[in-house]
C-alpha cells in the first residue's frame, strides 16, 4: 500500500513551513486557499473570498452572521463599501497589518465600526486626530458627528474655529450637515472674517440643493439654509461687498436688507436676528499682506515646471503667524491650472517645519496678476528668526516679479527678505531665488 510522505520526509518545504502565523493567514487569503465564504463588494459586487472562522474570530458581528441562530448564506452582499477598502480591512483581520492614509481612513473607519473591530477603529481615529489640517478638518468633523465620536468632534470643531478662514474655504465645508455648519458659523470664537463665512454659506447652500435634487434658486437656497442664514453677521460685512455680492444672491428678504442698511446709518438700531458683534476669534488679529516685489513684469515670463523650485528667506520683527503666500498669475491671460507644492524650513537646521506642507491644485482665473495660496493652518513665527519658503509650481508660464525689496514695513510690523537657501529636502534646481526678482510676490501674516 502506498504511503503519503510529509514535506520534511521528501526534503521539500511546504508553503507553511517557513512562515509565521500572520504570514500563513495572509498567504491563504491572498491565494484564496480553503475559502468558504464570498463577499460581493461595492457597486460592481466584486467577489472577495475569505474564511468564516478567521473573520469570526476577529469580529463579533461576523461571528453572529456565520455562527449565530440566523446564520447567513455563502454569499454576503456589501454594496456600500469599496472593493479596495474591504480587501484592506480583511488583510488587517488576518495579519494586523494596515497602512492608514488620507485616502482610505474614512472607508476603514466605516467598515471597522460596521463590523465592530475596535482596534482598527481606534487606529483610524488616532490618524484623523493627528493629521488634521484646514483642508480636511470639516470632513473629519462631519465623520465624527456621524459616528458620534465626541472627543474627535470637539477637536475638529476647535481646530476649525481657530483656523476659520482657511477651513471655510476648504471643499469639505459643503459636505457638512446643517447642524455642524451652524455650530461653526454661530460660534463667537470663530477666527474668520464675515466674507469667508458668507461665501461658505453660499457654497454650502448650492451643494445642499443638489443633494436634495432641488433647483439652485434663491428660494431653495434659503429654504435649505433655514436658521443658518441668521448666523452670518451681515452687519460686519464691507458695505461695498454687501451691495455688489450679497444683494445679488437674493438670499435676504427686502426687509432684512433695509434693516442692515438702517443699522449702518444708525448704529443703535436693532438689527435682530443678525448679530452685529465682532467675533472674538479675530479681535486683536490683523491680516497683513507684505508685498515683496514692487512690479509684476508683463513682458517677460517665468517658467512654472516641476523641475524647478522657487524660494525666498524671510524674518519678521515680532511674533506673528504666516497665513500663506502669493504667486504670480498666468502670463498668457487665460484661466490656468497649477499644482502647487510648498514647505518651510529652518535655515539653521534645514528641518521642515511641521504643519507647513502645502500640496494642492489651484485654478487661476484669466487676467489674474497674482493669487493667494494658504497654508493648511497659520504657522506661528518667532521674532527675528529666519524661515526658508520653498515652492514648486507645475503649470503654464507665469508673470515674473521684479524690483524686489529687502525690507517692507507696515506700521510697526517689519518683514525682511534674504536670498533663498538651498535645502536638502529639495533636489530641484533653483530658479528666482533672489530678493530682487522672481515668484512669491507677497506673504500673508496674522499679527
Amino acid at each position: 500500500m502506498a504511503t503519503c510522505k510529509s514535506s520534511s520526509q521528501t526534503g521539500l518545504d511546504s508553503w507553511q513551513s517557513r512562515k509565521s502565523l500572520s504570514e500563513c493567514l495572509g498567504y491563504s487569503l491572498e491565494n484564496k486557499m480553503f475559502c468558504d465564504v464570498t463577499f460581493k463588494v461595492g457597486r460592481e459586487q466584486k467577489n472577495v473570498q475569505a474564511h468564516r472562522l478567521i473573520v469570526s474570530i476577529r469580529s463579533g458581528v461576523f461571528e453572529a452572521m456565520f455562527y449565530g441562530p440566523l446564520a447567513e448564506q455563502d454569499e454576503i452582499i456589501i454594496p456600500e463599501v469599496g472593493h479596495d477598502i474591504f480587501e484592506q480591512f480583511l488583510r488587517y483581520l488576518y495579519t494586523d497589518d494596515v497602512t492608514i492614509d488620507g485616502v482610505n481612513v474614512m472607508g476603514l473607519l466605516y467598515v471597522s465600526k460596521k463590523y465592530d473591530v475596535k482596534h482598527l477603529d481606534e487606529k483610524c481615529l488616532k490618524y484623523l486626530s493627528s493629521s488634521m489640517t484646514s483642508d480636511n478638518a470639516c470632513v473629519i468633523l462631519e465623520e465624527a458627528h456621524v459616528f458620534d465620536e465626541q472627543e474627535l468632534k470637539e477637536k475638529a470643531l476647535n481646530f476649525i474655529l481657530e483656523n476659520g478662514n482657511a477651513a471655510l474655504k476648504s471643499s469639505g465645508v459643503t459636505d457638512l450637515c446643517q447642524e455642524c455648519l451652524v455650530r461653526i458659523i454661530q460660534a463667537d470664537e470663530l477666527a474668520a472674517d464675515e466674507q469667508s463665512v458668507f461665501e461658505a454659506v453660499v457654497a454650502w447652500s448650492e451643494n445642499a440643493c443638489r443633494k436634495q435634487n432641488k433647483d439652485v434658486t434663491p428660494e431653495n437656497r434659503r429654504q435649505v439654509l433655514g436658521e443658518a442664514i441668521k448666523h452670518v453677521r451681515f452687519p460686519l460685512l464691507d458695505q461695498k461687498y454687501f451691495a455688489k455680492n450679497v444683494i445679488q444672491t437674493n438670499l435676504l428678504t427686502d426687509t432684512e436688507k433695509v434693516k442692515i442698511f438702517t443699522y449702518w446709518v444708525c448704529l443703535d438700531e436693532n438689527v435682530s436676528p443678525f448679530n452685529a458683534n465682532k467675533r472674538t476669534g479675530i479681535i486683536g488679529r490683523e491680516k497683513i499682506i507684505i508685498q515683496r516685489l514692487n512690479t509684476i513684469d508683463h513682458v517677460y515670463s517665468c517658467p512654472c515646471s516641476s523641475d524647478n523650485d522657487h524660494g525666498i528667506m524671510f524674518s519678521v520683527n515680532q511674533n506673528a503667524s504666516l497665513q500663506g503666500f502669493q504667486l504670480c498669475g498666468p502670463h498668457d491671460r487665460t484661466t490656468s491650472n497649477y499644482d502647487v507644492r510648498a514647505f518651510i524650513t529652518d535655515p539653521t537646521t534645514d528641518d521642515v517645519i511641521e504643519g507647513s506642507l502645502v500640496a494642492k491644485p489651484v485654478s487661476v482665473a484669466a487676467g489674474t496678476t497674482k493669487y493667494d495660496v494658504e497654508l493648511p493652518q497659520p504657522l506661528k513665527l518667532s521674532k527675528d528668526k529666519k524661515y526658508n519658503l520653498i515652492v514648486n509650481i507645475d503649470g503654464p508660464r507665469s508673470h515674473c516679479g521684479c524690483s524686489g525689496r529687502s525690507t517692507v514695513q507696515k506700521g510697526s510690523f517689519v518683514c525682511s527678505f534674504f536670498n533663498y537657501q538651498k535645502s536638502k529636502h529639495s533636489n530641484k534646481p533653483n530658479r528666482c531665488t533672489f530678493v530682487n526678482r522672481g515668484q512669491i510676490p507677497g506673504l500673508m501674516f496674522l499679527v
